[in-house]
């Protein structure tokens, strides 16, 4: 009787990557300008109150809500709005803090002191995959849900 051990060897699979939809340009721009609208709604009532210190208390918590919804849901107030989200490109899941804010936001911040930088960035959405520069810089991409 043989009592040679083999060991069965299992091949990993890679984890199933779903197909979410890409976002449209329509819906990005809308988020996109949601957030825009949210700034300026702050920049008036700070104005109308006459009260700079009141205005920078708001844009500070602001934006302190924008990184933590991004960073917890890849959502933005205005994609979250608008029912769009940002994850991983390769994985599909949220890409947290360093992806989504540092990244995407800071980053590209900071580039967009490089002239033309912006429009270039902007126009980048009417590629087939609809990824700005900020997309690949995060290796990231907006999808529906």
């Amino acid at each position: 009787m043989d009592t040679t051990f083999t060991p069965v060897q299992v091949k990993p699979q890679p984890a199933p990557v779903t197909k979410l939809t890409p976002a449209s340009r329509g819906s990005r721009f809308l988020a996109a300008m949601v957030d825009a609208a949210a700034v300026l709604v702050i920049y008036l009532v700070s104005l109308v109150a006459k009260n700079p210190v009141l205005f920078l208390a708001a844009i500070c918590a602001f934006a302190v809500l924008q990184m933590f919804l991004l960073s917890r849901d890849g959502q933005s107030v205005g994609k979250r709005v608008l029912g769009i989200k940002i994850v991983k490109n390769d994985t599909e899941v949220n890409g947290g803090f360093v992806s989504n804010v540092l990244l995407r936001v800071i980053v590209n911040t900071v580039l967009s002191f490089i002239p033309f930088y912006t429009l270039v960035d902007i126009l980048l959405i009417f590629r087939e995959d609809r990824r700005c520069i900020h997309d690949m810089i995060a290796g990231t991409r907006v999808v529906e849900g």
